[in-house]
């Protein structure tokens, strides 16, 4: 897999899809986290933008 050229994560508000603010890393071989204010929704969604390959997306982890 090849990394993302940046990615996010959104949220759903009901009628589509919101960014959730915050700073998004992207380093190899780390889990990559991204912290942000509590959100109440009932889907979550990563964004992924390619680079100059196809990106994967390997394991998400939420908490709350």
């Amino acid at each position: 897999m090849r990394l993302p050229a940046s990615w996010k994560l959104q949220r759903w508000t009901g009628s589509g899809y919101a960014d959730i603010p915050g700073t998004y890393p992207v380093a190899p071989n780390a889990y990559n986290r991204v912290t942000f204010d509590l959100v109440s929704t009932t889907r979550l969604r990563v964004a992924l933008q390619s680079g100059p390959a196809s990106v994967g997306l390997l394991e998400v982890k939420a908490f709350s």
